[in-house]
C-alpha cells in the first residue's frame, strides 16, 4: 500500500499534518506523518495501527471530498431513487 499517496491525498484536502496525527491517535506525532509524506518512513516501517488509521481517514475524507465536489455515484443515486 502507498502510504506516501494516501497521507498526501489527505492533506491536499487541506488538513494538516498535526491535525492528521492527532486523528491518527496511538501516539502518532507530526514528525511520523512528515517522515511517510516525504518517503523517510516506507510501508515496511509502518505499524498496523498506523497504517489502518491512515486508511480509514482516507476513505472517509476522499468520500466528503468526492460528495462535496458535485460528483454522485450510481449507488448513491440508486439509495436516493429508492427514498423518494
Amino acid at each position: 500500500m502507498d502510504f506516501q499517496k494516501i497521507v498526501a491525498d489527505i492533506l491536499e484536502t487541506g488538513m494538516t499534518q498535526t491535525e492528521l496525527a492527532r486523528r491518527c491517535g496511538n501516539g502518532t506525532t507530526q514528525g511520523h506523518i512528515s517522515a511517510i509524506y516525504t518517503g523517510r518512513r516506507r510501508g515496511d516501517k509502518i505499524g498496523y495501527r498506523l497504517g489502518d488509521a491512515l486508511v480509514k481517514i482516507h476513505r472517509r475524507v476522499m468520500r466528503k471530498k468526492v460528495v462535496g465536489s458535485g460528483v454522485v455515484s450510481e449507488s448513491v443515486k440508486d439509495v436516493a431513487s429508492a427514498v423518494s
